[in-house]
Formats: C-alpha cells, structure tokens, sequence
C-alpha cells in the first residue's frame, strides 16, 4: 500500500507541474543591499567560529 501511495504522490506532482501550476519552493534570503552575498557568508562563518569558540573557551 505504501508504494502506491508514493507512486500516487508522485503522480500529483507531475500532473500539476504540467498543468502549470507553480509548486511553493523554499523562500531564499534576500540578496544583501551592499556588499556580496560571498562577504556576507564570509562574515558569518567568522562569527559562528567566533561563538563557538567563546563557547568552548577557545581563546
């Protein structure tokens, strides 16, 4: 039964992406105002290094 529920499923979604219906995606983050989206990743790797090391006293 499980099979045929997945393959139903599956079936929905094929149908109504080619009816044109658009199916919802993940909603991105916006891209940043200034500067680049490479600075900004950059930028927050340091601060999650930077926090986890206060947490673990990495100093």
């Amino acid at each position: 039964m499980n099979l045929l529920t997945s393959i139903a499923a599956m079936l929905g979604t094929k149908a109504r992406t080619w009816a044109g219906i658009p199916i919802p995606r993940h909603q991105a983050p916006r891209k940043p105002k200034y500067g680049s989206v490479k600075a900004h990743q950059r930028h927050a790797a340091k601060r999650r290094a930077r926090r986890r090391a206060r947490r673990l006293n990495h100093y």
